[in-house]
């Protein structure tokens, strides 16, 4: 029987797992109650019903952490207000660890959760034994306990939030399949259905598994692809404790809770294999894959052996589903970049249950302010390129992060599949001086040199990596002499066009009315007064500027930029990314090393810094801009393709005099962090003002042509609200940072670590972090005021804070 569609919705979400019965029950509980949400089969029907259910509130990241946090609190009292139980137990959850880096890992976890006032402490192995008997505790050194943790039914958890949406009037519809979404003029109108068509002011992709084929109609990427996803459950087991917390055994690849007296243990397989690449059948509801005993042998023995009893337990359920994982482990959350008022979550890599209610909070609250309502910059469609939104390249790279999920989380680990897609004029020039390539959307990315005679591989550990002592050299380079980089990845976007400046003053916040020739760091702020991005511009000519971002935003710098060109502006906007390679140099000896190749006066007084003049290198002509990022005296030189190779040859072999070395990523994100340099998505994303980090000089209120978010500006920078990015140096040349380490002050949690690397000038471990002003207090210098100290893997490390780089804070090297 056909169903009576409303003609009209202010919201239509398509999908009715956890995500979309989210999203429909927060906008219902916030008032906004002309809902609409279609489900193709029945609520749960897709990947939610057969979910494990495991609540952890520890996720990867702030904004996921925050999700599941919340989603706990949502569980103790969803029941009261709709009657519905959604099957929460609070049993909590131990994380075991077998080898030291494990250890360290969980560690680094437990401190973590400090920061969102969870509770996480270390176990010995008796401790963790007395808690969990069937375990056996050969080679566990130890683990985490997190009693807050615990399993939730997600039908019942489901259904709960979609019973509360319909008590406030949102209308949930099942066995209605969404066909198609309706665009007009570039903005999401409605969704056409098999029994109708409803026109609607916000569409919502909560489609799961099939969020990437219907995303695929309007050109909107949803980088996920379903996988085949193992767990097993046990015949019933006499006595076994109903209050066992969730066991995770992270090298083991496996997790077991307690279910009605049974056991049910899943796994994070050591191979994984993408499923759907043909489509998914029309009739699919509640379904399962067929098991395969090869898939699952190789854990299921490390299972066995960690929790002897399975070897004489019969198993009752062998179950196989698809679910949906990202091609880079994060979440798709927020606006599609290319049409308006069309919302996606989706991709969320088996964390659904327990991040599902925060991530449709989030996303509710989205639609209904206008912006995001923290910073989840993180799981920006617009960060996916257009092809790693592909099938093709989805159905590799997504078995991987499924691999990943119980593998060792090293800091800079590389991803293994996919790779060699993007690489730069000097690519083959880097390989052969022993080049050991990172990957960036797609980019190969020198991260360091090894030396003559020793293989470019990578052996990852939370302490110092194998690569340590090179990298330090490269500082050294850097810091002493001459150092060169590969900075041909980074984003070049030409504004072009009779309204080019005026437009540029209105998005950036420095004064774009500057001479030909000369070159600007700048911001891009949001209506709050929030940082969208930070880039250089530089003015090629009357109607001509480059606007320069790092590899990961171009593209959304590119969005951002076309959305705000007004119908009357003469703008044009292109990326030209592609049609430079470009070389840094940078270090004492930069100076003499490019008067030596070129027949210009590079003295400080004709070559200033933020300035650019075109001239020859060898054969080739070139564009060289003074900038640094690294803290020293320094150029960046733009060649085209067909001259890049040449050029490098000329600098390398000039450079050799001088000291000259080549460096990687690693090096340089060191010293810039030494250097108190920021980087947007790390220290700053648009939840951040300018004031909280010291970026006051790059904003001007009163040029000409006001900028975006300048109003705003002022008043947070008046209100004066933090917290405050500084800098911060271990005092113990021994422990490293990495980034989300605590910082306390007077034993006290006062902020985080954003980033962090080992400096070689300052011969410890170096960071930036964002620090709150003691309570009461409303004076910025009181900021660095008490005895600090860095959790790093469970030990409180002292530690120096400063609101100026602890390297060079007067810039006389950079400026010299």
């Amino acid at each position: 029987m056909k169903k009576q569609l409303p003609s009209h919705a202010q919201v239509v979400i398509i999908g009715g797992g956890i995500h979309g019965c989210s999203v429909a029950y927060h906008l219902a509980k916030e008032g906004w109650t002309d809902v609409v949400l279609l489900e193709r089969k029945q609520l749960t029907s897709g990947t939610t019903w057969h979910a494990a259910g495991l609540v952890g509130q520890l996720q990867g990241s702030h904004a996921t952490t925050a999700f599941a946090k919340y989603g706990i609190e949502l569980l103790e009292e969803i029941e009261a207000e709709t009657g519905q139980n959604p099957g929460y137990r609070r049993s909590g959850s131990i994380s075991v660890a077998v080898n030291d880096e494990r250890m360290a890992e969980l560690k680094r976890k437990a401190d973590f959760a400090s920061l969102f006032g969870i509770e996480a402490h270390y176990l010995s192995t008796p401790e963790i034994q007395e808690r969990w008997p069937l375990m056996n505790p050969d080679g566990v050194l130890g683990g985490i306990y997190m009693p807050s943790d615990g399993s939730a039914n997600p039908i019942d958890l489901t259904t709960a939030l979609a019973k509360g949406a319909r008590q406030r009037g949102a209308k949930i519809m099942e066995h209605i399949k969404v066909e198609e979404v309706l665009v007009n003029e570039g903005r999401a109108s409605g969704v056409r259905t098999d029994q109708g068509t409803i026109t609607a002011d916000f569409v919502v992709n909560c489609a799961g598994m099939w969020a990437r084929d219907l995303g695929q109609q309007n050109g909107v990427g949803v980088p996920l692809h379903a996988c085949e996803h193992y767990y097993l459950v046990t015949e019933a087991i006499k006595d076994l404790p109903s209050d066992l917390p969730v066991l995770r055994s992270y090298c083991d690849g496996t997790y077991w809770k307690e279910d009605a007296g049974k056991l049910l243990f899943g796994f994070a397989h050591f191979q994984a294999k993408p499923w759907g690449m043909n489509g998914i059948s029309e009739s699919f509801e509640f379904d399962s894959l067929p098991f395969v005993e090869d898939d699952v042998m190789e854990v299921l023995e490390l299972a066995m052996n960690r929790v002897p009893l399975l070897q004489e337990t019969g198993i009752r359920t062998f179950f196989n589903g698809p679910e949906s994982y990202s091609y880079d482990g994060r979440f798709t959350l927020g606006q599609a970049p290319d049409v308006k008022n069309y919302f996606v979550l989706a991709g969320v890599n088996s964390t659904g249950i327990q991040s599902g209610s925060g991530a449709g909070r989030a996303l509710a609250q989205w639609i209904m302010k206008g912006h995001p309502p923290m910073d989840l910059s993180e799981m920006d469609p617009s960060r996916c390129e257009e092809f790693q939104a592909r099938d093709v390249y989805l159905q590799e790279r997504c078995p991987e992060t499924l691999v990943l999920t119980y593998a060792m989380h090293w800091p800079n680990r590389q991803r293994e599949t996919i790779r060699n897609l993007r690489k730069t004029p000097f690519y083959h020039a880097m390989k052969a001086r022993g080049a050991f390539f990172t990957e960036t959307q797609g980019w190969e990315r020198p991260g360091w040199f090894a030396p003559e005679g020793v293989e470019p591989k990578i052996e990852y550990s939370f302490g110092r990596q194998n690569w340590f002592e090179y990298a330090q050299a490269e500082q050294k380079a850097a810091r002493e002499d001459v150092a060169m980089i590969d900075y041909t990845m980074l984003g070049k976007l030409m504004v072009e066009g009779p309204d080019a400046e005026t437009f540029l003053q209105r998005m950036c916040t420095n004064n774009m009315a500057m001479p030909v020739g000369r070159v600007a760091y700048t911001l891009m702020l949001n209506d709050r007064g929030g940082i969208e991005s930070d880039v250089t511009v530089a003015r090629h000519g009357v109607d001509s500027f480059m606007v320069m971002s790092s590899i990961s935003h171009t593209r959304r710098d590119f969005q951002h930029l076309r959305d705000h060109i007004q119908p009357d502006e003469d703008v044009r906007l292109r990326d030209a990314t592609s049609n430079y390679g470009v070389l840094g140099i940078m270090g004492p000896n930069s100076r003499e090393l490019l008067a030596s190749v070129c027949d210009i006066d590079v003295s400080n007084e004709a070559f200033k810094f933020n300035s650019f003049q075109d001239f020859y290198i060898g054969h080739a002509r070139v564009k060289a801009q003074r900038l640094s990022y690294s803290g020293e005296l320094g150029w960046e030189i733009f060649v085209t393709p067909d001259f890049a190779e040449h050029v490098f040859e000329v600098l390398y072999e000039a450079g050799q005099q001088f000291g000259l070395r080549l460096i990687g990523g690693e090096a340089l994100n060191a010293l810039r962090i030494e250097k108190g340099f920021v980087h947007w998505g790390h220290d700053m994303a648009y939840t951040e003002a300018p004031h909280q980090l010291g970026l006051e000089f790059a904003c001007k209120p009163n040029k000409p042509v006001a900028f975006i978010g300048r109003d705003a500006y002022l008043a947070r920078k008046e209100e004066g609200k933090g917290p405050f990015l500084c800098s911060v140096k271990l005092r113990d040349p021994g422990p490293l940072l990495h980034h989300n380490e605590p910082v306390l002050r007077d034993g006290q949690v006062v902020g985080y670590i954003t980033a962090g690397a080992y400096g070689y000038t300052t011969g410890s471990a170096v960071g930036l972090c964002l620090v709150s002003l003691p309570e009461g207090e409303a004076d910025k210098a009181s900021l660095c005021v008490g005895e600090f100290s860095v959790m790093v893997e469970g030990e409180k490390i002292a530690a120096d804070v400063s609101l100026t780089p602890f390297y060079d804070p007067k810039s006389q090297n950079m400026l010299g």
